[in-house]
């Protein structure tokens, strides 16, 4: 368990390392630059061709979705399973007694 815990935290990292890279390279709606601009012009144009808008809004919904899925599957995991219980269906002990009759006095 502990090792697909580690997996589940390693695979969550690159995907919002990946989905960082990815938002920032899009083009903003209003200019025709954006961080993609900085690295060098048309690099996705060159790489995806006239489509790049299309390309990366699908990869950002592609990552997207994998770390919801991903960020659930840690949280199964951290939580033990889907098998348990939850609070609501677990029965508490009363903290304080129900009855709190006085001592009985023994009769001579």
């Amino acid at each position: 368990m502990a090792f697909l815990l580690g997996l589940l935290f390693i695979v969550e990292v690159l995907v919002a390392l990946l989905m960082v890279a990815v938002v920032m390279l899009q083009p903003p709606k209003d200019q025709a630059g954006g961080m993609g601009s900085a690295f060098g012009g048309g690099f996705g144009e060159e790489v995806f061709g006239g489509r790049t808008g299309n390309v990366l809004s699908r990869a950002t919904v592609v990552l997207g979705a994998i770390l919801i899925i991903n960020s659930l599957a840690i949280a199964i995991c951290m939580r033990g399973g889907l098998s348990e219980r939850s609070l609501a269906d677990r029965q508490v002990a009363p903290a304080v007694p129900a009855e709190t009759a006085a001592p009985e006095v023994p009769v001579q």
